[in-house]
């Protein structure tokens, strides 16, 4: 197979983060100095402030990671920390809040755009490949993830106080909710890489399909434990009607929105469309998914998917997202990095650490298991394991419904998924790179 090779620049070292790193500084300082004079009741113009903040702070932080040979995503991670309201405050929690909708903007288009990369054509020669990996990585992390949160829960002020039936019941959401990685963040690193072959395809195939895995078991298992951490709350099938509705309806949106598209998209000959068409539509999506309660990420991906598999022209609409790529990429990941609590670390440091490296361990075992049952090649299954590290917004989302539902222990359940999650979007970048990396002699020579 062919593949276009991933575009890299060699990194610059110390000295070549020092110009954007100062950059940065005075952008921050001149940030702060202007919230100083504006009226607090400013609220459009301060709202403007921030998103142009978070696009430029950004850039900056981008290119000091590319100079210290660091993923791009890295640097917009990184900088959203920094600038979040858990360290300098400079981005408020509210403002956070208030940039919500360009957030899920630009988190629909980069559902489509991971949707589009998954061409029936060449995922059907590893369609065994990323099944049985999938599978496997999912039973996998999920028993051993629930054995580690187990064994250090003792360790754990809101674990310690439960009956050893929550702490299990505990365990096993955590360890399912642990199975996912983050389509986000590799589509993210695999456009920025521009990279594509074998190594490409599992990578993505197996993270999409599994985020879809963990979705319904993680809902489900949600509904069976509930009786061990609140017997007020009997097991009731409304749960899983309302998953069968949100993610059933979450396809047949995305199928239908796509094939409509796809429509208006033309053949190949037929004239090219304005790209402003496919922000509308994205748009669009987000209306109809927040009035329908459905899943954003897994409409968008079923739309990205039907579009560029019915539609000849479906490319035009990938590469009419990817000119614009790095500025959602930005925008996305420096709010993401705002999100996230620091606090947790400091209150969770050890059981967390303890999670991410079974985690890791896990999933490196049961990915290079399940892609030799599968017959991949060696190369494959040695590197693959490490773009399934990554956590993102899906993972954020999930633990947010065990905080809604358990307010005894929820709090200490989000915290601690904070600093698991907080380990993983960090570290996932790097280890995605290096694994396509290693895959680039392989590939272009096969």
């Amino acid at each position: 197979m062919n593949t276009r090779p991933a575009a890299r620049q060699q990194p610059a070292g110390a000295l070549g983060a020092l110009r954007p790193a100062v950059t940065l500084a005075l952008l921050m300082g001149l940030t702060w100095l202007t919230f100083q004079a504006v009226d607090p009741s400013f609220g459009d113009g301060r709202l403007a402030i921030f998103a142009g903040f978070v696009l430029l702070a950004a850039s900056a932080a981008g290119t000091a990671a590319t100079a210290l040979g660091l993923p791009r995503i890295t640097g917009f991670i990184v900088i959203g920390i920094i600038a979040g309201p858990s360290l300098t405050g400079l981005l408020p929690a509210q403002a956070v809040n208030d940039l919500q909708l360009i957030d899920d903007f630009a988190l629909a288009l980069i559902a489509m755009l991971a949707g589009g990369e998954l061409q029936v054509a060449s995922l059907r020669p590893q369609a065994k490949t990323i099944g049985l990996t999938t599978l496997s990585v999912t039973v996998v992390v999920w028993l051993g993830v629930a054995a580690a949160l187990t064994a250090v829960s003792p360790l754990v002020p809101f674990l310690a106080e439960l009956t050893l039936g929550g702490v299990v019941a505990v365990a096993l959401l955590l360890g399912v909710w642990a199975a996912n990685s983050s389509p986000d963040l590799t589509v993210a690193v695999i456009e920025e890489r521009r990279a594509e072959g074998p190594m490409t395809e599992v990578i993505l195939g197996v993270t999409i399909v599994k985020d879809v895995v963990v979705i319904v078991l993680f809902t489900l298992t949600l509904a069976l434990v509930t009786p061990l951490l609140d017997p007020a709350q009997p097991l009731s099938g409304d749960a899983l009607v309302t998953l069968a509705g949100e993610l059933g309806g979450s396809l047949l949106m995305g199928a239908a929105m796509g094939w409509v598209f796809s429509q208006y998209l033309g053949g190949e000959g037929t004239d090219a469309r304005s790209p402003f068409a496919t922000f509308l539509f994205a748009y669009l999506m987000i209306v109809l998914v927040h009035q329908l309660h459905l899943e954003l990420l897994l409409t968008g991906v079923t739309a990205g998917f039907v579009i560029e598999n019915l539609s000849p022209a479906g490319d035009r609409m990938i590469q009419g997202i990817r000119s614009v790529a790095v500025v959602i990429f930005a925008f996305f990941f420096t709010v993401a990095g705002a999100r996230l609590d620091l606090g947790a670390v400091t209150e969770f440091w050890l059981a967390a650490s303890t999670l991410i490296l079974a985690r890791g361990f896990f999933t490196r075992f049961a990915a290079r298991k399940g892609m030799a049952w599968a017959g991949a090649s060696a190369h494959v299954t040695r590197h693959s394991w490490q773009g399934l590290i990554s956590q993102g917004g899906v993972s954020l989302g999930l633990v947010l419904l065990v905080q809604e539902r358990f307010e005894g222990i929820g709090d200490g359940v989000l915290a601690l998924a904070m600093a698991v999650i907080l380990g993983n979007i960090l570290a996932g970048p790097i280890l995605l790179a290096r694994a396509l990396s290693a895959s680039e002699p392989t590939e272009e020579a096969t």
